[in-house]
């Protein structure tokens, strides 16, 4: 894989506690030169982000109901609503996964609708949103579950994990491409740090893989700092 094909799977994340608007202009500035294809932000951080990028070729994307997906599909629309507004175009949702392990698919189904049904309302560009299911708590099963409901809501990514549950791994990109139609996409989030470990996520089915070490990775794989 070249350097360019990897940058264009990267989403560059900048979710840890005690950002900063150096740090965000710092992300933005690495995400600009190696055209990753998106940065996701905290969403009060997603209309500066959006400024920074303004014209350029990298999306902006931000969490909703993050990171435990608990929120009421209310909420969660009205968060979406308040992200697109500042310039968001990649909406990341977490799901329900609390509903789902208590057998009740339909609670984290219409968390996912709302914020598809909201974006779909909010603006006529396409936004894309993307559940994310906490692939790691979960067996093979109720995983097949998370990719029917997300698919029925009209998700148009399913995200491994927050990666606040554990890494992701191959098997579950596996298994979640095998259960998605093929116009649902695979994202696998959490622990990406290295390029092998990003290279076996796209081979196992993901289009896209979450990082916060975007440069280490491109720069890696150029033989040079990036």
């Amino acid at each position: 894989m070249r350097a360019r094909e990897l940058a264009k799977s990267c989403d560059f994340t900048v979710l840890r506690a005690g950002v900063t608007a150096v740090d965000l202009a710092v992300h933005c500035a690495d995400a600009a030169r190696l055209h990753v294809a998106s940065v996701v932000v905290p969403p009060a951080m997603a209309r500066t982000a959006a400024d920074i990028l303004r014209g350029g070729d990298v999306k902006v994307g931000t969490v909703v109901s993050y990171p435990f997906g608990t929120d009421d599909p209310r909420a969660k629309a009205l968060a979406a609503r308040a992200a697109i507004a500042a310039g968001a175009r990649e909406l990341d949702v977490v799901m329900d996964v609390s509903a789902l392990l208590a057998g009740r698919a339909g609670v984290a189904r219409a968390g996912i609708g709302a914020v598809v049904d909201a974006a779909r309302d909010a603006t006529s560009q396409h936004v894309m949103v993307r559940a994310v299911v906490e692939a790691p708590l979960l067996g093979e099963r109720l995983l097949r579950a998370a990719c029917q409901a997300a698919t029925v809501a009209g998700a148009d990514f399913v995200v491994t994990a927050t990666g606040l549950a554990g890494p992701a791994r191959t098997q579950d990109v596996e298994v979640m491409r095998e259960s998605l139609p093929a116009e649902v996409g695979v994202v696998a989030a959490g622990g990406v740090d290295d390029v092998d470990t990003a290279i076996a996520l796209l081979d196992a089915g993901a289009q896209r893989v979450e990082s916060a070490d975007a440069p280490a990775l491109v720069g890696a794989l150029m033989g040079v700092a990036a």
